[in-house]
């Protein structure tokens, strides 16, 4: 946005204020200044009037005139086409130096095609404005009193600063003159200049000459004005402005409309007379203009034909300036509904310098729009205003924002006296209700401010005002919240686990949910009720969720070693379901064939065994406990070779030999399988725990125990009776016995904590191991 401190004042007093002021305001605000640049008029360039032309002799482009100057004639030779006699226009006296073009001209007397020349008439771009025409500056009193021979520098128009300032997407409101002088004013708690009202005199009324109609519901406010035209001129400090905002366009009566749009923010349009619908009665002289929204969502303006889109601009080409009578329309389209439109209908035609204003928000103020462009009209135009207006007027809810003065010092983080927000919220042209029973206030938004909608906009607006850098800084406090989520943790238990798996050679695999209800039912596993169960599974191989993942593996298994695989290692984490339907996550591992394959120096291989599979199983989740299977087995889990899996005294699953009556219906070879719940596994981080630096004595004992006595039970009776220096004990080895006992060997581990021990302590020890043995279970030493 390009806006002159001239341009300024005609809505807001800032003689007193400096640029230097006004910048470091606009920027503490947010809206940042680019650019300051004085734009000032050399010196020695005077108002002159044209009091004589006359072809030049020799040159056939250039014109030899007469100039008043005030103080004295001049001759000076022009080519300028646009030069003619009465002229008035910018004289550079001798000694002025212009700068334009990155050249510097100094005017001196001169001889041009053998006539004198004392001085030069100029142009805009030579005197370093912006560029209006492809002649020389004609000057009217739009700039002030014109004085001959005063220089331009003394008009304010031609000594000001010309502020180049950045805006924000949201800051719609900005983009015209009195969006920056209203900014201005909040800061400084300045006043806007009262508005002149346009005083109509004219007695025949907008009524008898125009009417307007919607054929459907529109959205779109809309207010016209009709003006008749008998001479039109485009004032300088019109085309000047028009320049610096570079929307200086050709016509005289697109530029009233772009003129007033860029300084009040009001959309306006014009219409020839010519292309509006008259009436059915062909005596009637009344003009008829219709809107209504079409199919795409466009509000459109029509007549005979489809004149414009509101917010998008003329789908049609006129000639204004020919035009007696024009019809001027000033409207307004809500920034959001427009957008959307705009969006879903890329390829449509549109002004897009009008579109780029109509998606931000413009005023939607059309009086003030309107009251403008007939101040302008009136004053430099020789017209017919007609009385009054016609409008479509929309009833649109005004943007209430109810909030609290805590919570807006919550926001902000600092508490900004009560007095001093109500008075930057009334700057800001918000209306403030207070309540009295609490802290808690209402705001209504003005109309222009499309970008306030919630309390934490209208906490930024308060800020911007008071300033950031009167904040007081805080040390930042910041808690981490840690990343090891429990989700995130149990999912890295799981690649750990299948880590260890893989390093012990097994291939992980991933089975489908669903499995067969019969086969679960066959191999002895629970399945889903009848009334949980699928209504309409896939296929009837897989009509029932999975009870366990042993099946599946099973069949890998089988598939594998009909590819020619013999010894299989697979693994698998995956959710099972109970009868219930209720969901658990298990990890099983099933082994076929050798251990170790045909390899010296093992020409036969090592095949599995229970106890070399719970060992590998072992190294994988950690150690475990095994008990003998109570109840009835499960028909694929072998008789003699299964054990339920305990860890830390909580049953977490079984290990067992494949059924060998299932083995060979399968056709599989010495299977071994295990499952457990993931949830029972220990797979937190290990902790550390002292240790002593005394020597470990080892002692062995045979005991004769019956062969339905499970050493869980012996293990568990001797670490129960807590005796001194005992930590562990374990099995070595059995016997079978001719009398149906059997001979188990243990080995205890005697561990001293702070003394040495004697062998008289380790004797103590041992007994004491034996008392527990004989009263519990009556288990004695062999002989």
């Amino acid at each position: 946005m390009k806006v002159t401190t001239y341009l300024l004042k005609e809505f807001i007093d800032i003689e007193h204020l400096e640029i230097e002021a006004i910048c470091n305001a606009l920027n503490v605000i947010g809206l940042e200044v680019e650019v300051s640049t004085p734009m000032v008029v050399p010196k020695k360039i005077v108002v002159g009037k044209v009091l004589q032309k006359e072809a030049h002799p020799d040159a056939d482009k250039l014109s030899v005139c007469k100039v008043d100057v005030g103080h004295e004639v001049l001759q000076i030779v022009c080519g300028a086409k646009n030069v003619a006699q009465d002229q008035f226009v910018a004289v550079a006296l001798n000694g002025a130096r212009l700068e334009f073009d990155e050249k510097i001209l100094e005017i001196k007397p001169s001889k041009l095609r053998g006539v004198e020349s004392f001085g030069m008439l100029c142009s805009s771009v030579e005197l370093g404005l912006p560029k209006i025409n492809d002649g020389i500056m004609l000057l009217d009193e739009s700039i002030g009193e014109l004085v001959l021979g005063k220089e331009l520098r003394e008009y304010e128009i031609f000594n000001t600063h010309l502020l180049e300032i950045s805006l924000t997407p949201n800051r719609g409101d900005c983009l015209c003159v009195l969006g920056i002088a209203r900014e201005i004013k909040t800061y400084f708690a300045l006043q806007l200049k009262k508005a002149k009202e346009y005083m109509s005199t004219n007695q025949f009324g907008i009524g008898r000459k125009f009417q307007v109609s919607q054929k459907n519901k529109v959205d779109s406010s809309l207010l016209y004005k009709v003006v008749d035209f008998e001479q039109r001129t485009l004032p300088l400090k019109m085309q000047i402005a028009l320049g610096i905002g570079g929307i200086l366009k050709t016509g005289i009566i697109e530029n009233y409309t772009g003129y007033v749009s860029y300084m009040t923010g009001v959309v306006l349009n014009a219409y020839e007379a010519d292309r509006l619908y008259k009436n059915q009665n062909p005596t009637s002289e009344i003009l008829w203009l219709y809107v209504q929204k079409n199919q795409k969502g466009f509000e459109e303006v029509f007549a005979n034909e489809v004149l414009s889109n509101i917010g998008v601009g003329n789908l049609i080409e006129q000639n204004l300036d020919a035009s007696k009578t024009i019809i001027f329309e000033a409207s307004y389209i809500n920034p959001a509904q427009i957008s959307q439109v705009l969006f879903d209908n890329k390829d449509c035609k549109q002004n897009k310098e009008l579109t780029y204003k109509s998606a931000r928000g413009t005023n939607p103020n059309l009086h003030l729009g309107i009251n403008y462009l007939c101040l302008l009209l009136d004053a430099y135009n020789s017209c017919f205003i007609y009385d009054g207006v016609q409008e479509i007027k929309q009833d649109r809810e005004e943007n209430v924002i109810r909030t609290k003065f805590s919570s807006i010092a919550q926001i902000i983080g600092f508490e900004i006296p009560i007095e001093m927000v109500s008075d930057i919220l009334k700057q800001l042209d918000f209306y403030l209700e207070l309540k009295t029973n609490d802290n808690s206030f209402s705001v209504v938004v003005p109309s222009y401010r499309h970008d306030i909608q919630t309390e934490q906009d209208l906490a930024e607006e308060i800020l911007r005002i008071y300033g950031v850098d009167k904040i007081p800084a805080l040390p930042h406090k910041m808690q981490e919240k840690p990343k090891n989520t429990p989700a995130y943790l149990d999912y890295k238990n799981q690649r750990d686990l299948i880590k260890r798996a893989l390093s012990n050679n097994f291939v992980e695999c991933i089975h489908y949910l669903f499995y067969q209800r019969e086969r679960l039912q066959k191999f002895g596993f629970e399945v889903l009720d009848l009334q949980k169960d699928l209504l309409n599974p896939i296929t009837s191989e897989l009509n029932t969720l999975r009870t366990s993942l042993i099946p599946a593996l099973l069949d890998s298994i089988l598939r594998n070693q009909n590819f020619g695989y013999k010894n299989i290692r697979l693994c698998e984490i995956g959710s099972v379901y109970d009868s219930n339907r209720t969901e658990n996550t298990k990890v099983a591992f099933v082994v076929s064939g050798l251990k170790e394959k045909e390899q010296f120096p093992n020409p036969k291989g090592i095949k599995w065994d229970f106890y070399s599979f719970a060992q590998v199983v072992a190294n994988i989740v950690g150690n475990f406990e095994l008990q003998k299977y109570d109840g009835n087995t499960p028909n694929i889990l072998h008789p003699h070779q299964s054990a339920w899996v305990y860890i830390k005294n909580q049953k977490a699953g079984f290990i067992a030999k494949l059924h060998p009556s299932i083995a060979r219906e399968m056709d599989l070879q010495n299977v071994f399988l295990c499952e457990l719940d993931l949830q029972k596994l220990a797979l937190e981080h290990p902790i550390c725990k002292p240790f002593s630096k005394l020597p470990t004595s080892l002692r062995d004992l045979t005991l004769i125990i019956d062969d339905t006595l499970a050493f869980f039970e012996i293990k568990q009776a001797i670490l129960q009776a807590n005796i001194k220096y005992l930590k562990n004990v374990y099995p070595l080895d059995i016997f079978t016995q001719d009398d149906g006992k059997i001979a188990l060997s243990i080995r205890a581990e005697i561990t001293p904590e702070d003394i040495t021990l004697t062998e008289e302590d380790i004797t103590k020890t041992m007994q004491k191991i034996l008392e527990v043995l004989e009263q519990k279970f009556k288990i004695k030493l062999k002989n």
